[in-house]
């Protein structure tokens, strides 16, 4: 039976995916101690609700439009009482507590009303517009992929590699970045002919032998050829890496996402050379349950958005702390983003369709915590032809913010225009 797109992104709740990027060969050995920057970036796939993530608690005209999925100021307290109540004006969810005391340190920056023009609210279309900085969303270059081919060519080392999915985000596409797929740790191995057990070492070596031969500069044979090299190299550097990861950090059983970001924190911390990585979680297409309903009575606190937020919350913590006792804290930036936020009134199934503007986090000791971005108005006469806010930030002002500020590239290389300075990196 074939599956919609409905479907498939209501199916990918709990499926997390994680990507490493680096150039088409690793960082030289030389520079392998030296501190770098790194940059992690958190997908929230299906489209999350942003007015129940950053809730305005003081628009009474979300009330109006949310009768029953809506959060009340004294309903904005975590599992043990805490207030998530950031500003005078927003509160967080009630499941992101563990966000909320990251927020309290000043290492969380919350952008308001972050969208583009002309909204496209397929899921599909909307995401690649976001992975490629081109709202045509046409493009077959990523927007990181196009930085890791201005900042980190001609380095040599280990080779780039996406770990955790079926494919790199189209984030990743490059044109001179090969980005090979690791689906697990375990995995990303040669994997030799089971029923010769005895004969593995010679099965890699006449492999490595095979794709160390050289060929015509440019030819095709030459680029397969120098792929796979690459590509055992890195997974023995892998293998031999993680290895030597120790933490005292416990993160969540059951949380998906923390799964992911644990596996991304084996690789920044015994991986030098690491410097740009990624992490996806589905299931934000909350059309339908979104809050719980026993006996059809609201249940805020439970459900599918509660649970998603949570292990998004709970993950990122996590993931800091690790950094923190890794003494990596400063050098580490976070991104969250979602391809977009749902509609402004509820539904009939105790849900949200597809909306607009949504909320975009950014996370770490380099960010000056604050709330950014003005407040996408729910006032009818501001609300777009379909009844969605407007955007008020250009997501490609955050990535431009980060391009030029965190990553040490020209934004406008990357994004062909120039773009506001948001202002959470200083």
């Amino acid at each position: 039976m074939a599956t919609t797109r409905r479907q498939f992104i209501k199916q990918s709740a709990g499926a997390v995916a994680v990507g490493l990027v680096l150039p088409n060969v690793w960082l030289k050995e030389a520079h392998a101690q030296t501190r770098r920057r790194r940059f992690v970036v958190i997908q929230l796939g299906g489209g999350n609700d942003g007015l129940n993530t950053v809730v305005p608690y003081t628009d009474s005209r979300y009330y109006q439009l949310r009768p029953t999925i809506s959060f009340r100021e004294n309903e904005l307290r975590d599992s043990q009482s805490r207030s998530t109540i950031i500003t005078d004006k927003f509160g967080l969810h009630p499941a992101m507590g563990a966000v909320k005391d990251l927020y309290d340190q000043g290492r969380v920056a919350v952008i308001n009303g972050v969208g583009y023009p002309n909204a496209n609210l397929s899921h599909f279309l909307s995401m690649d517009i976001w992975h490629t900085a081109e709202l045509s969303g046409t493009t077959r270059v990523g927007w990181l992929g196009k930085y890791a081919d201005i900042a980190l060519m001609g380095e040599t080392g280990l080779p780039a590699a996406s770990v955790g999915g079926i494919e790199a985000p189209r984030s990743f596409n490059a044109s001179q970045v090969v980005i090979p797929n690791i689906l697990d740790f375990s995995l990303y191995n040669f994997i030799t002919d089971p029923a010769y057990p005895d004969d593995s070492n010679n099965q890699i070596n006449t492999f490595a032998y095979a794709a160390s031969r050289q060929f015509a500069p440019g030819s095709a044979m030459n680029s397969v050829n120098s792929t796979a090299f690459q590509a055992l190299g890195g997974a023995q550097r892998v293998q031999s890496s993680i290895v030597n990861y120790q933490s005292s950090v416990v993160y969540p059983q059951g949380n998906p996402l923390a799964s992911g970001m644990k596996m991304l924190a084996q690789l920044l911390t015994t991986i030098p050379e690491a410097s740009l990585v990624y992490a996806q979680m589905g299931g934000f297409d909350t059309h339908a349950d979104q809050i719980a309903h026993p006996n059809n009575q609201a249940d805020k606190l439970s459900g599918a958005h509660a649970l998603l937020l949570r292990w998004f919350s709970e993950a990122v913590k996590a993931f800091y702390d690790d950094m923190v006792e890794h003494q990596m804290a400063d050098d580490v930036l976070i991104m969250q983003w979602s391809e977009f936020g749902r509609r402004p009134d509820e539904n009939a199934s105790f849900g949200t369709d597809h909306g607009t503007t949504s909320p975009v986090f950014i996370v770490g000791n380099p960010v000056s915590g604050n709330v950014y971005g003005d407040y996408a108005s729910l006032a009818t006469t501001e609300l777009d032809v379909a009844g969605n806010p407007k955007f008020k930030v250009d997501f490609r002002a955050v990535y431009a913010t980060i391009l030029d500020r965190w990553l040490g590239v020209d934004s406008r290389e990357v994004l062909g225009a120039s773009f506001e300075n948001i202002g959470f990196l200083g």
